[in-house]
């Protein structure tokens, strides 16, 4: 994440902490931090199986 965007976030966060915040704010702040947890990651398709609900396994 580039240098000015982290002290942005950092900025950012420290209003939000301190209820300062305005609502634009907040959704920048949103958007800031879902790019700084995504920075680095590959993005891969979610695979996630769903399983019928009306089926249910218990060990026995």
């Amino acid at each position: 994440m580039e240098a000015n965007k982290l002290a942005r976030l950092s900025c950012l966060f420290e209003k939000a902490v301190a209820n300062n915040a305005k609502l634009l704010e907040k959704h920048e702040l949103d958007e800031l931090y879902n790019e700084f947890i995504n920075d680095g990651r590959d993005h891969i398709k979610n695979t996630v199986v769903a399983f019928p609900k009306g089926l249910r396994r218990t060990a026995s």
